[in-house]
């Protein structure tokens, strides 16, 4: 599944709305489908924040196997930079949103767009299940 945001807080809801609806499709089970939530989530709450030329778009892309049990989420943004894990300070109000996802992605990580303008940052959520029976297998394998 893929789709494009305007870059607009009305964007993030939006998008937990389309996968919800998508992981419904695929019969997810309730515990990938409230992770994947949060990290697509703040993975979109980063790109529609980041500086970019006007009228840019942010793309989703949302890729499923195994019946749900093994998702990669990917958001897309012209922005320049790569983002990094930050730790704020207990009255920063900001600024965990990549702590959310490493604490709940199998993995994630960044990777330059094929057309050299910005970057795309996925993360894969997986079941408990899925992860143990796939810990020999390196999880980018749905590149």
């Amino acid at each position: 599944m893929n789709f494009r945001l305007v870059r607009s807080r009305s964007s993030v809801p939006r998008t937990r709305a389309l996968l919800r609806a998508k992981l419904g499709e695929w019969r997810a089970g309730q515990e990938v489908v409230e992770t994947a939530e949060l990290v697509l989530s703040e993975l979109v709450t980063n790109a529609v924040h980041v500086v970019v030329p006007g009228g840019r778009m942010v793309g989703v892309r949302i890729a499923c196997r195994e019946r749900g049990a093994w998702l990669r989420l990917e958001v897309s943004d012209a922005g320049d930079g790569r983002p990094q894990v930050r730790w704020p300070g207990e009255l920063e109000t900001g600024g965990r949103g990549l702590l959310i996802v490493d604490a709940l992605a199998f993995c994630w990580g960044v990777k330059e767009r094929p057309a050299g303008i910005g970057k795309t940052i996925w993360a894969e959520v997986v079941t408990p299940a899925a992860a143990s029976a796939r810990a020999t297998v390196h999880p980018s394998v749905m590149s």
